[in-house]
């Protein structure tokens, strides 16, 4: 009898503490949804299509978006959605519901976090290396809001579907998850290695540019006879892949879950895992939307011809990024299913 409520208790606990994903969610496309309204009715700001003078360039799905239309849909499914979000907070009797309300979660989820961003998010992010922020505009901070939504509901989803499963609130798990750990631990080794050879192409020809080799270039005299800060950008634009291809690897090396010896005064202390999760899920979700954008492009122009032998290394590298970001993304699940440990809730491991 005890246990009993012992269990409901703990129970109860874990479902109070996943509830606030779901309100975070609902209050996020309210206000969203409020802004939306503003722009349909005249407002200034509105950060898609006609305001935003590069979003074809750089692969916006929204580049055609009008202020009135756009912004009346933005205002129409935020407030819808922030109703589901807060209908989220419970688990419906009727599967159909709740299924529906888990569908839109993870759509809504994927929609925030890769379909609306552009690759100025992964532009931004290899510059802020440089320290330079001037293509930090506004469209690009309202991107970081849609993704910051996105996360939360990540987070409702990921909430919801513990609670339809009757699975531990804190860390999702069953009692019959032995089985279903062995096979993503061994998924999670060939996606890793997959994660960091795909990083490899764009840095490759990046590194090369900056030693004055054309590889894959039009204009060879351009390459060779680049100033020293350009070849500086290059060699940061081809490290930061490189570095991270190498870095990817420590999901299944032993230096990914203690720190080397040339880290100092860390050296043989455990790695913390969301340090090595957090920062890898952002780059994975960067790259995933990147090449969802870019992918079309290079296919078509290698299709038309405008890519070609003499000017490959140009575009075509940038074709890894889509499953470069999707082998990370599952690498960087298995790296932390492999290293939560025990819950201190229900105790699984």
């Amino acid at each position: 009898m005890a246990s009993s409520k012992l269990v409901m208790k703990t129970s109860n606990k874990n479902s109070v503490m996943s509830d606030w994903a779901a309100y975070a969610a609902a209050v996020w496309s309210f206000l969203y949804g409020v802004l939306g309204l503003y722009w349909a009715l005249g407002g200034a700001g509105f950060p898609f299509g006609e305001n935003d003078a590069r979003g074809h360039m750089m692969g916006s799905f929204l580049s055609h978006a009008s202020a009135d239309a756009g912004g009346m849909i933005i205002a129409l499914v935020g407030i819808f959605s922030a109703g589901l979000a807060l209908a989220s907070v419970k688990v419906w009797r009727s599967r159909w519901i709740s299924t529906f309300l888990l569908a839109y979660a993870w759509t809504m989820c994927f929609v925030l976090i890769v379909a609306i961003p552009d690759t100025r998010m992964i532009q931004n992010v290899a510059y802020a290396f440089m320290l330079h922020f001037h293509l930090m505009d506004w469209p690009v901070i309202n991107q970081i809001l849609c993704m910051v939504g996105g996360v939360l509901w990540g987070a409702a989803a990921m909430s919801y579907w513990r609670r339809m499963r009757a699975a531990c609130g804190a860390c999702g798990r069953v009692a019959t998850a032995g089985a279903a750990f062995i096979s993503i631990n061994r998924l999670g080794k060939w996606v890793t290695w997959l994660a960091a050879i795909f990083a490899l192409p764009y840095g490759i020809v990046r590194w090369a540019w900056a030693a004055g080799y054309p590889l894959g270039a039009s204009d060879h005299l351009l390459i060779a006879d680049q100033t020293i800060s350009n070849r500086l950008v290059e060699f940061v634009l081809g490290g930061l892949p490189i570095g991270g291809a190498v870095l990817t690897l420590g999901f299944i090396m032993r230096w990914g879950e203690a720190f080397p010896r040339w880290c100092l005064f860390l050296a043989g202390k455990r790695v913390p895992t969301l340090l090595a999760v957090i920062p890898a899920a952002f780059i994975a979700a960067l790259m995933t939307n990147a090449g969802l954008k870019i992918s079309p492009v290079i296919i078509s122009g290698i299709m038309k011809g405008s890519i070609n032998g003499d000017n490959w290394g140009e575009m075509g590298p940038t074709l890894f990024w889509l499953p470069w970001g999707i082998a990370l993304g599952m690498a960087t699940i298995a790296y932390y299913i492999r290293r939560r440990g025990r819950c201190r809730q229900c105790g699984r491991l």
